[in-house]
């Protein structure tokens, strides 16, 4: 095996399309060798709404990503999202028969295959299938079973779904940029991977990745992904009430929102003031902070009500050492980790990429988190390759139905 592969991560979002390319060397470390960064408007909620603009933001940010490296970019691992992303745990068990009792790497095959059998509507497609543990024998809490004795083998596999069709038109915008999709990996595990230790991710920790139209959460306990889930609502969300409580356009209201949003009122100082130019005017205006503060500050609590009640579903809410770590784009708005520390009633900080070397100031933005995960994702693969001929359980990405067809 060569001392270095190229790996390209496509992150395509609701504001905008990141690539981010890395060289992955033999011993798992990964440099950051080139980024291209886009606004696109061509997906509303995880969902394509306009293929034209998707494959032209897609086109655009390869085209940067491949100058900025020097290296050709002809297969891309993909984040995916949307609100029509669902999981579930499921468990999967059978008997170890042979007179030794020896559980074998295809025992291990039967086991996950057998907690991968579930009822789907037709139109809904597996896109990963995580073993979160094995038991033998009623033993818990075992990670890799092969070699061990015993006669009963038990998995419970977190099981990750998407709309077929949401995902094939994804796929199709990436098919129609020219580059052939390497794998499809679920952003929020993506962007856990980025922003988290593998020690964090062993002791437990929660991820809140605050996009442009979604919120991503995904929660990690024994080094492995336990809970996922996707929220309808995130900055695009945030844009929008500042564009009506202003009267003033989606570009005026993003600028504002990042030059002068803040999370909390309580963070104004009294006397400041921001400018914004209303529709129909041709002269900004001067207003008070704190009525931007006003529009921002419901909506961020409802995001961070709702992942409160997604955690608590999941029954790790006060099982998570490492408390919550927020990222994506919208995650940099002042007062919002105070917000998330009182409302989810957790320790939380904010997080950008790390473990990456070379270009590391180009991907220092909670942003860049799930692009640079998607290259992490590659890296953690390779290495498992690499140490035992298999991957590992988080890379056991059944999602071959879509790939099968553009191939």
């Amino acid at each position: 095996m060569a001392k270095s592969e190229i790996f390209a991560g496509l992150d395509i979002g609701s504001t905008k399309v990141c690539t981010t390319v890395a060289e992955i060397h033999d011993d798992g470390r990964v440099d950051i060798i080139g980024v291209g960064f886009v606004p696109c408007m061509g997906l509303r909620r995880g969902v394509v709404v306009d293929m034209d603009a998707t494959t032209s933001g897609i086109r655009e940010s390869v085209a940067i990503a491949q100058r900025v490296s020097g290296a050709e970019i002809h297969t891309a691992l993909v984040g995916v999202t949307g609100e029509h992303i669902s999981s579930l745990n499921s468990p999967g068990r059978i008997a170890i028969t042979q007179e030794d009792h020896e559980v074998r790497r295809e025992h291990v095959d039967r086991v996950l295959d057998a907690s991968r059998v579930i009822v789907l509507p037709p139109e809904r497609e597996i896109i990963h299938a995580i073993p979160r543990g094995f038991t033998i024998d009623g033993q818990a809490g075992i990670k890799d079973p092969v070699g061990m004795s015993g006669r009963r083998l038990e998995v419970e596999t977190h099981i990750v779904t998407g709309s077929t069709s949401f995902l094939q038109n994804v796929l199709k915008s990436v098919a129609k940029a020219g580059i052939e999709v390497e794998e499809t990996v679920l952003a929020s595990i993506a962007s856990g991977l980025a922003v988290t230790s593998q020690e964090e991710r062993e002791l437990g920790v929660a991820v809140i990745d605050i996009g442009g139209g979604t919120s991503d959460i995904a929660i990690f306990v024994d080094g492995e992904v336990y809970y996922t889930a996707v929220l309808p609502v995130g900055g695009g969300h945030i844009t929008h009430d500042i564009a009506v409580g202003l009267q003033t356009s989606q570009e005026e209201a993003e600028k504002v929102k990042r030059e002068a949003g803040c999370a909390r009122v309580d963070m104004v100082e009294k006397g400041e003031m921001f400018q914004v130019a209303a529709l129909g005017s041709s002269e900004p205006k001067s207003l008070p902070r704190h009525i931007l503060a006003q529009l921002i500050e419901p909506r961020v609590e409802e995001i961070l009500e709702m992942s409160k009640k997604e955690i608590d579903q999941s029954g790790y809410l006060g099982l998570l050492p490492m408390g919550i770590v927020l990222t994506g784009g919208s995650a940099l708005l002042p007062g919002i980790v105070d917000s998330a520390t009182r409302i989810i009633e957790t320790p939380s900080r904010l997080e950008v990429p790390r473990g990456v070397g070379g270009m590391v100031d180009s991907v220092t933005s909670p942003m860049f988190a799930t692009s640079v995960g998607l290259v992490k994702y590659a890296a953690r693969h390779r290495m498992a390759v690499r140490d035992d001929g298999k991957s590992p359980s988080l890379l056991a990405n059944v999602f071959t139905g879509i790939k099968k067809l553009f191939k």
